[in-house]
C-alpha cells in the first residue's frame, strides 16, 4: 500500500435526538483542515448509525491511501466490528470494509477536548432536525392565530441553520415576553396583536429579563422587522402600522445598546469593594439613580424617585474613565451600588439602566 506521508486524524461524532441525528466528522493533515456534517431522520437513526455515517463519509473523502487515526466517541466502532459481519447498519458497513482496506487504521477514544467541535456540531444538527419538524407540523395548522403564523414564518427559513435558529431563539423569547406580560395567551393571539406586545418586549424582557447584550439586542431587531414585514407581506398585518412600529424599535434598541454598552464598559478595576472597615458616610444598595451631570472623568447621579429636583439627594461626582465617561448621557436612570468613604463616592456595582 502506497500511503501517503504524515497522518491523518479524523475526529467523528454522531448525535441523534427522538429519532433526528446529526454526524460530523474533522479532518485534519498537518495545517489542512476539513469539515463535513450532515443529518437525517426516522425510525433507523441512531446515535450508532449517525457515527458510523461520520466516519465513513470521512474516510471517503481521502483521495489517496492514508495513516488514518480515527477519534470517535463509539465504542462500538472502535472495537473493529468490521472484521465480522454486524449485526446492525450492514448499508453502512458494506460502504466501511474497502475504505478500512484501502486505508492503514487506527482507532482511538477521542480526548475530551478534541472531540467537541464535531460533537458540537452533530449535536446541533440533530436538534436542527428535530425542531424543524415540529415547526412544519405547526406550520400546516388552519388557524388565523400569531402561533401558526410565526410558525410559517420559522418554516420558510428551516433550509438556513444559521437564520432559522436566530430567528427560533428571538421567537422563543418573545413568547416568554407575552406569557409574562401579555393579557392573551400567544396560542391565542391573532397575528396583527404582536405590534403591541413588542414595546415591552425591547424595553423590558430583552434589557432586564434576558440582560440581552447589544449583538442579541441588534439580532432581535433584524429578526422582528423580517417577522413584520413577512406578516405585512401575507395580509396580517396594516403596513403603516407596522412601518410606525419598526420606528419605535428602533429607537428603543438604539438606546438599549448605548446603555448597555455603557454598563458593560464598567471592570473591575473600575469598582470599589465593599469597605470592610473603613469609616462608611453614606452608601446606595442596588437601586435606581439619574445620571445628573457628565464631566470628562466623573459622573453624579441624582436619587429623584418621590423627591423634589431640587431636593434628590446626590451621588457623586464618582470618578470614572474617560471612555466610560464619553458613553455616558444625562437622563439615564442606572440600576447601581454605591459607597461613600472619607468624603469619595465610589461605585460597587453597575447593573443595567433605562433611557
Amino acid at each position: 500500500m502506497d500511503l501517503a506521508s504524515g497522518e491523518v486524524v479524523l475526529h467523528a461524532a454522531g448525535r441523534c435526538e427522538d429519532g433526528y441525528g446529526g454526524w460530523a466528522a474533522v479532518l485534519t493533515y498537518g495545517s489542512h483542515r476539513r469539515e463535513m456534517s450532515g443529518s437525517g431522520n426516522g425510525t433507523g437513526v441512531t446515535p450508532h448509525r449517525m457515527a458510523l455515517t461520520a466516519v465513513v463519509e470521512g474516510l471517503t473523502a481521502l483521495t489517496r491511501p492514508s495513516r488514518v487515526r480515527i477519534c470517535v466517541a463509539d465504542e462500538t466502532l472502535r472495537e473493529k466490528r468490521a472484521q465480522r459481519r454486524p449485526p446492525d447498519e450492514p448499508d453502512l458497513w458494506e460502504r466501511l470494509r474497502p475504505l478500512l482496506a484501502r486505508h492503514h487504521v487506527a482507532w482511538e477514544e477521542p480526548a475530551e477536548w478534541a472531540d467537541e467541535g464535531p460533537c458540537d456540531l452533530a449535536a446541533e444538527l440533530a436538534y436542527h432536525q428535530h425542531r424543524g419538524e415540529a415547526v412544519r407540523a405547526g406550520a400546516r395548522g388552519e388557524e388565523n392565530t400569531l402561533a401558526v403564523a410565526v410558525e410559517r414564518f420559522l418554516a420558510e427559513r428551516w433550509d438556513d441553520m444559521h437564520a432559522f435558529e436566530a430567528a427560533d431563539a428571538v421567537i422563543s423569547t418573545l413568547r416568554f415576553s407575552i406569557g409574562w406580560y401579555g393579557d392573551t395567551p400567544f396560542t391565542e393571539m391573532e397575528p396583527a396583536e404582536i405590534v403591541d406586545e413588542l414595546g415591552g418586549f425591547f424595553s423590558s424582557t430583552l434589557p432586564h429579563k434576558q440582560h440581552a447584550s447589544p449583538h442579541k439586542l441588534r439580532t432581535a431587531q433584524r429578526v422582528v422587522t423580517d417577522l413584520l414585514n413577512w406578516l405585512v407581506a401575507n395580509g396580517h398585518v396594516d403596513a403603516d402600522v407596522a412601518r410606525d412600529r419598526l420606528a419605535d424599535i428602533d429607537v428603543t434598541v438604539d438606546e438599549r445598546v448605548c446603555i448597555k454598552e455603557f454598563v458593560d464598559g464598567f471592570g473591575d478595576d473600575d469598582l470599589v469593594p465593599w469597605p470592610d472597615r473603613s469609616p462608611v458616610k453614606d452608601r446606595v444598595d442596588c437601586q435606581y439613580l439619574t445620571i445628573a451631570e457628565v464631566a470628562d472623568r466623573s459622573l453624579t447621579f441624582k436619587d429623584d424617585d418621590g423627591y423634589d429636583e431640587d431636593d434628590c439627594p446626590v451621588v457623586g461626582p464618582v470618578p470614572v474613565r474617560p471612555e466610560i465617561a464619553a458613553r455616558a448621557r444625562t437622563g439615564w436612570r442606572i440600576l447601581l451600588s454605591a459607597v461613600k468613604v472619607r468624603g469619595q463616592w465610589g461605585l460597587v456595582e453597575v447593573v443595567s439602566g433605562d433611557p
